[in-house]
């Protein structure tokens, strides 16, 4: 089986991923990451998976969706998982209030788009 065709499983699992990550904040303050362990735990949890669902799809996928800051997710995903001591809760925080609603649009588009492919 070629790389881009587990491809739309991968983007589904970063859209679940990314959902997951607006839940975890729902109601929240950004201060409340720093009372709350559970709740930053749970949001560094499902920013890494987003990353890793994204570090398996494949470059020519990447490239097709060039809308997708895909180099920058790994990249947090990287951080998450091996450079803990790096971990920016204001960023994290950006991600889940700022980004996360674009990049769930965006992934919509691209399941529609390669749903079509088939």
């Amino acid at each position: 089986m070629p790389p881009e065709a587990r491809d739309p499983a991968y983007v589904a699992d970063m859209l679940a991923f990314a959902r997951e990550t607006v839940d975890v904040i729902e109601g929240l303050q950004r201060s409340d990451l720093d009372r709350d362990l559970r709740a930053l735990r749970a949001l560094e949890r499902t920013l890494n998976m987003v990353g890793e669902a994204a570090r398996r799809v494949s470059n020519g996928t990447r490239a097709r969706y060039p809308e997708v800051r895909w180099s920058d997710i790994v990249g947090m995903r990287n951080i998450l998982a091996h450079e803990y001591g790096r971990i920016d809760v204001d960023q994290l925080w950006r991600m889940a209030r700022h980004d996360a609603s674009r990049l769930i649009s965006d992934l919509e588009a691209i399941l529609a788009d390669l749903g079509s492919d088939g």
